[in-house]
């Protein structure tokens, strides 16, 4: 959003455009969090399945951190972050699509940690925020090479195992 209001910035309506974006990335991320929730109570787990799923989010997260749609997610989520080219003629249009595309193509690259997040995060906040912290980490960080999707899979599998455990 900022690389947005500061090549939009002295265009007419960059600031409602700029609220435009944000309000449509932050919808489309609503509305994620919104179906996992209704899947959640749709599926109501007895007390002791909830450790074992809430392991098996996590390793199902690292697993879905080595899929191509992950990897083409992050991809995307990169390249637009970037913002390459002009900016179209109408601003506003243009914000709700790139807040649309920005957003779906961050969905899909923290899918599985979100996911994993909306199952364990109901029990503890400590688990959310290690998990908010993976995804910071798929943000801020670089690009991340094959050896690091194993390494955020094996970390995934290990937190897996000590969610488990510590039931």
């Amino acid at each position: 959003m900022y690389e947005f209001a500061r090549r939009s910035e002295g265009r007419r309506r960059w600031q409602v455009a700029t609220g435009v974006l944000a309000a449509t990335y932050l919808s489309i991320w609503f509305a994620f969090g919104l179906a996992c929730y209704f899947v959640l109570t749709a599926l109501p787990l007895p007390r002791a399945s909830q450790d074992l799923v809430g392991g098996l989010a996590l390793a199902l997260a690292g697993l879905y951190a080595l899929t191509p749609i992950k990897n083409a997610s992050e991809a995307r989520c990169r390249e637009l972050c970037a913002l390459h080219g002009p900016m179209p003629f109408n601003l506003v249009r243009s914000a709700m699509v790139v807040g649309a595309r920005y957003a779906l193509s961050c969905v899909g690259c923290s899918a599985g940690l979100m996911v994993a997040m909306v199952i364990l995060g109901m029990s503890s906040l400590g688990w959310v925020v290690i998990l908010a912290g993976q995804i910071l980490g798929y943000k801020l960080g670089p690009a991340p090479t094959m050896r690091r999707r194993w390494l955020l899979w094996a970390v995934l599998v290990a937190l897996g195992v000590a969610y488990r455990l510590m039931a």
